[in-house]
This record gives C-alpha cells, sequence and structure tokens, in this order.
C-alpha cells in the first residue's frame, strides 16, 4: 500500500478542463442525490453513478499508473474501478465525493476467495470501526470515526504495513506493541485481500531480485557498467507506478548499511 496524497493528486486532475467537468458533474450529481428519498439513493448510484466517478478514474490512472492503491498490484487490460472507501451504502453523501474514492483491483474491491485463508475476502460494503465505533452522519464529522481498513490516502496508515520475507504483509514491528494498529493490519489484509498468495508470491520474487541485484553489484568492480544497470533496474522497482513498489523499497532498506543504497532510498 503505497501513500496517495490527495491535496496533491487533485491539484493535477482537476486542473484542466476535463478535470474541471468532472468535478461539475460530480457536484451537480450530489445535489440530485440530495433531493432524492434516502429509498431512492442506493439504486440511483448503482445504476447512474460509473458514468460519473469513471472519468474521476481514467483521470487518475493517467496520472498514477494502472495499480492498486490498497494491493498494489499492476493491472493492463484488466478492470480498475473505483472503490468507495467509504461504501455508498452506508455513506450516500459521499458517493459523488472524490475524496472517498480509492482506485482498486478486484481482488481489493469486490468478494474474492482467498486459499491463503480458505475464506473469501475483499471489501465489498463492509466499513468497520474501532471502539467506540461512532459512525459519522456527515462529512464535517468523519474525523470522530476510527476506521479499521488501512487507508492509502493516510500516510500514518501505510507506515502500519511491512513484509515478511515470503511476501506476506504483517505488521510493521515499530508498531508491536499498538492493539489498535495489530487489528487494522490484520482485519485489513482480509478485507482488502492483501496477502493473496499471487500477491505474495510477486513480493517474495521481488526480494530475491532485490538480493541478488545487492550481492552483485558488491562483488562488481567500481566503475562497471552494469553497476549502472542495476542501480537503474532497482530505482524502477521503487517508482510510484510500479507494482509493489512499497514492497521493493522495503526490501531494500534491508541493505541501507550500504551507502548506494541509501543513495537510492533518498532519490526515490
Amino acid at each position: 500500500m503505497r501513500y496517495i496524497d490527495q491535496t496533491a493528486l487533485f491539484s493535477r486532475v482537476f486542473a484542466t478542463d476535463a478535470g474541471r467537468n468532472v468535478k461539475s458533474r460530480l457536484g451537480r450529481a450530489h445535489k440530485k442525490s440530495a433531493r432524492m428519498a434516502p429509498i431512492n439513493r442506493k439504486t440511483h448510484s448503482d445504476h447512474n453513478g460509473p458514468n460519473k466517478w469513471k472519468p474521476v478514474k481514467d483521470l487518475m490512472t493517467i496520472l498514477l499508473g494502472h495499480k492498486c492503491w490498497y494491493t498494489e498490484v499492476e493491472l493492463t487490460g484488466a478492470p480498475l474501478v473505483v472503490d468507495h472507501y467509504r461504501p455508498v451504502i452506508l455513506y450516500w453523501w459521499l458517493a459523488y465525493d472524490a475524496e472517498n474514492y480509492r482506485i482498486a483491483c478486484p481482488w481489493a474491491n469486490s468478494l474474492q476467495f482467498n486459499p491463503m485463508l480458505g475464506r473469501t475476502g475483499g471489501k465489498g460494503e463492509k466499513f468497520p470501526l474501532l471502539p467506540p465505533e461512532i459512525r459519522a452522519k456527515g462529512k464535517n464529522s468523519l474525523r470522530i470515526e476510527r476506521p479499521v481498513i488501512l487507508d492509502p490516502c493516510n500516510a500514518k496508515d501505510c507506515e502500519l504495513l511491512a513484509f515478511h520475507t515470503d511476501g506476506r504483509p504483517i505488521l510493521n514491528p515499530a508498531f508491536a506493541n499498538d492493539k489498535a494498529a495489530r487489528r487494522r493490519v490484520e482485519e485489513s489484509k482480509i478485507l482488502l485481500n492483501l496477502d493473496h498468495p499471487d500477491f505474495n508470491s510477486k513480493r517474495e520474487q521481488l526480494r530475491v531480485n532485490t538480493e541478488e541485484d545487492v550481492n552483485t553489484y558488491v562483488a562488481l568492480p567500481v566503475g562497471s557498467p552494469e553497476r549502472t544497470t542495476i542501480r537503474n533496474r532497482i530505482k524502477l522497482r521503487l517508482a510510484p507506478m510500479a507494482a509493489f513498489s512499497t514492497a521493493a523499497r522495503f526490501y531494500l532498506q534491508l541493505h541501507r548499511h550500504l551507502d548506494w543504497v541509501q543513495d537510492i532510498l533518498d532519490e526515490q
């Protein structure tokens, strides 16, 4: 899960004529929804909403790539969707609010069987809260909520994740004594399918590739052209649009005692 700075993102997404038009359409859709009888809102947004928020997704993926914000899997030619971090069924007033949008893969957004857990994972319309489980009644009261599901648009949430050598997501050891953080990571692993076996194997391969590159680099003579090739290859893995780039960074940090590795981490 890589942090997405929404302030910086929206300053670019809505800066163009196309972006301003999309934002205006969302505003009109929200006003129309607010005038509806509550019983009709969910059905209306299910039928008409995708036409309003898909253009936002398209603008975001142009800037951030075809990568799920939750799992960091890259989908090319497959359907990324707009996930409502807070589901419309519970928060109708956020249906057309771009701040509530997260670009997601089907494994995170929809109910999908997870063979690692032997059970179904995926967000669906779930949005559990930590005690005292006070749910907001309007946008201005969102700050009172304590969500369980990790949010890629919250930098502190992204810091809670680390990775095992076999690619499984785990609680960052720095938060080992934080019971709430532990619960959030464990439940997010299920609700977002973060530890799907396919994702774990790809992250494990990143670790193996990183170790091989670091060891090869160290063994090469100073000034070797191959060293430059290795550095560039490592940098590509850390790029924001790269699949599982957060895991790639985590595994590279295990070698930060090497000055050249620390230089790459500082650059990225």
